[in-house]
Order: C-alpha cells, then sequence, then structure tokens
C-alpha cells in the first residue's frame, strides 16, 4: 500500500501543493506574473465529490482545470470529472485535466483535453498564423468558446 494510501491528509497536501504550483506556473508562463491564476479554494477532494466541485484554479478564461498529482494517472476517469464539473456548474469552459507524476518538472505535466477541443486550440492557431481553415473543424466557432478575440491573443504562438 502506497504512503498517500495510507494517510489520505498526505495525498490531499499532495494535491493542494501541485495546485499552487500549476497556477503560478501557468501564471510565470502565461502573464508574467505570480499570481493572476490562483488555486481554487478548497477546490480538492470532497468537495467535488458527485463531480459537482469548481475548476482546481480560478484566472483560467475558458477552461476548467483538473489538476492531478498522481502516479497512477486514471485519463478517462479524471477527464470525466472535469467534464462533470463543468456540466454541473453549466460552464462553457473547455473541461482540461494537467496531470504531473513524481520526479518531472512542472513544464512536463501531460495535459488531457478532447480531440474536438483540441482542434479549437488548433484551428485558432492557424488562423493566427494566416493559414485558412475549411475543413469540417470550421463548423467549431472558437469565438464562442473563447470570446471575441484579437492579435493579443494569439502573441503566445509567436
Amino acid at each position: 500500500m502506497s504512503d498517500a494510501a495510507k494517510n489520505p491528509r498526505r495525498h490531499k497536501k499532495k494535491g493542494d501543493k501541485y495546485e499552487r504550483e500549476l497556477a503560478r506556473y501557468m501564471s510565470q508562463h502565461l502573464f508574467g506574473c505570480d499570481d493572476r491564476i490562483q488555486r481554487t479554494p478548497l477546490s480538492g477532494g470532497g468537495s467535488s465529490m458527485g463531480g459537482g466541485g469548481s475548476a482546481d484554479l480560478n484566472g483560467t478564461p475558458a477552461l476548467w482545470v483538473e489538476a492531478k498529482r498522481t502516479e497512477r494517472f486514471e485519463l478517462n476517469k479524471s477527464l470525466a470529472q472535469a467534464e462533470a464539473g463543468a456540466s454541473a456548474r453549466q460552464s462553457t469552459d473547455m473541461p482540461v485535466v494537467i496531470n504531473r507524476r513524481n520526479q518531472m518538472a512542472t513544464g512536463e505535466s501531460v495535459t488531457v483535453l478532447r480531440l474536438d477541443n483540441f482542434l479549437k486550440i488548433y484551428a485558432g492557431y492557424l488562423r493566427s498564423k494566416g493559414y485558412q481553415i475549411n475543413g469540417p473543424g470550421n463548423s467549431h466557432d472558437e469565438a464562442a468558446i473563447f470570446g471575441p478575440m484579437d492579435e493579443d491573443d494569439f502573441s503566445l504562438f509567436k
């Protein structure tokens, strides 16, 4: 039996610490500061039982972030949790799961989302680079997900 299984409080602390670490990392890399993105207070564990909790991070427009800090990552279960949380809150945010294992740098965390959601992001990126998107994915309107976009929204891709 793992230490976390023997001590659920230790497991929760590990998850809470990763949520703070991830929020700080994303804030620094997206906005150049430490505090634009924050861990949602009381976001983990019991507050999300039944899939009705809050996203793990605040300040991530258009994203419903579920942060996982585990060696035994259950991809489908984790994504279903994020989707259930967003649905229960009637959120239009895109559910994503970000997982980091032990001995892994924060920037090496794995991000999971549905293919259709990835294509919306990728189509927006390609448009920002001047590509014309004409495929069946063109019916996906990323403005409906992300709101109005301008050139500054794509500065990370340059």
